[in-house]
């Protein structure tokens, strides 16, 4: 026969931990209902990489992880885990549906259960983890029934392929957008640019005042070169002929008239009035140095617009299914007999607690 302090002891075990114990085991296989799980492993790839695919080899060049950026798995790892996933996923597959059971209170969701409750069972039954060595992505997707599961991990695919591509081609459109506008403004400015030359040109009646001033120029150095020959001319004469002599006074009639249309031809260089060549000259070098500023800008607006195209090739990525989900025969959850020793091994330990405090209490009482 047990002594009173050994029953007493018995009966406090079998409260602490056998009841619960019991309680637990009977939960686990005769209300819990079963999880199935279906994986699949991703990985992001840049699209556009043959260089860098043919300077690789192997594994590396054939699934692209030298170009697959840490970034990208880390945005795509968060994505899945986010409530906009679970939102798309819900309108698709309604998972507060899928997700409720009436007889599994614990391990399913509750019939009137919030957005926020959703995703916080969401990211309980939906693992996503990454590896940092070769960047891929590992999800794991659980569901009640094994072909649920595997509907749940194929649309998390599929709605991630949608995200990767979409933020790729957003970024490479917004980069092509902007240079294609900067190419646009060059155009429209080398045009502006031109047509202010025409239209200098049209107005003044000149083709290009530089051209004319110089031949303007060449022709009053001819004269003055002349001038300067009648002038010697006339000194001469004048060694030997009096002023009035009629030869005398011919040249001199001669170079007077050189000389006005010296001063005749210098008016149309130099002048207060505005009409006159140099400032012509002026204003139609401005004109064309806002032409050659404009040409230059279009060129390197041309060629930031090609290089855009290019680098949006290049920022294109896609989703790569390396490991595609498969339908699972076997239930992995609950793990039964792991919970079950688990919940033995933490009542024993509350059990020993409860009987150290106890004891320190009654020995005070002494």
């Amino acid at each position: 026969m047990l002594s009173k302090k050994n029953k007493n002891l018995f009966i406090s075990y079998c409260l602490v931990v056998l009841v619960p114990l019991f309680i637990v085991v009977l939960y686990l296989n005769i209300f819990a209902k079963n999880r199935y799980e279906s994986n699949s492993i991703l990985l992001v790839k840049q699209v556009a990489e043959t260089q860098v695919a043919n300077s690789s080899s192997g594994l590396g060049a054939l699934l692209g992880v030298s170009n697959t950026s840490r970034e990208d798995a880390q945005i795509l790892k968060e994505y899945i885990s986010s409530r906009d996933m679970v939102e798309k996923l819900d309108k698709k597959l309604n998972l507060k549906q899928a997700f409720y059971t009436q007889k599994d209170p614990v391990f399913a969701l509750s019939k009137d259960a919030s957005i926020e409750d959703l995703v916080e069972y969401f990211n309980k039954v939906v693992k996503v983890d990454l590896d940092e060595q070769t960047m891929m992505l590992h999800v794991t997707s659980q569901g009640f029934t094994s072909d649920f599961s595997l509907k749940l991990n194929h649309e998390i695919l599929k709605i991630s392929d949608e995200f990767i591509n979409g933020i790729s081609k957003d970024i490479a459109q917004e980069q092509q957008s902007f240079a294609e506008k900067q190419y646009q403004e060059a155009a429209e400015q080398l045009d502006q640019a031109r047509q202010a030359v025409l239209s200098y040109q049209n107005e003044n009646e000149i083709f290009d005042p530089e051209l004319q001033a110089k031949a303007v120029a060449t022709l009053i150095s001819g004269l003055q070169t002349n001038l300067a020959q009648l002038r010697t001319e006339e000194r001469t004469l004048l060694s030997y002929l009096t002023p009035e002599a009629p030869q005398v006074v011919a040249l001199r009639s001669q170079i007077e008239s050189v000389q006005k249309q010296i001063d005749a031809e210098s008016a149309k260089l130099t002048s207060p009035n505005n009409s006159k060549l140099n400032k012509n000259v002026a204003d139609f070098e401005a004109l064309k140095a806002q032409v050659v500023f404009a040409t230059d800008l279009y060129k390197i607006s041309l060629a930031s617009l090609e290089k855009a195209r290019l680098e949006a090739s290049r920022k294109l990525k896609k989703l790569v299914v390396i490991a595609a989900p498969r339908l699972a025969e076997d239930a992995l959850y609950p793990r039964k007999i792991y919970i079950s020793i688990t919940t033995f091994i933490l009542l024993n330990i509350i059990f020993g607690i409860g009987l150290l405090i106890h004891s320190i209490i009654r020995e005070h009482r002494v």
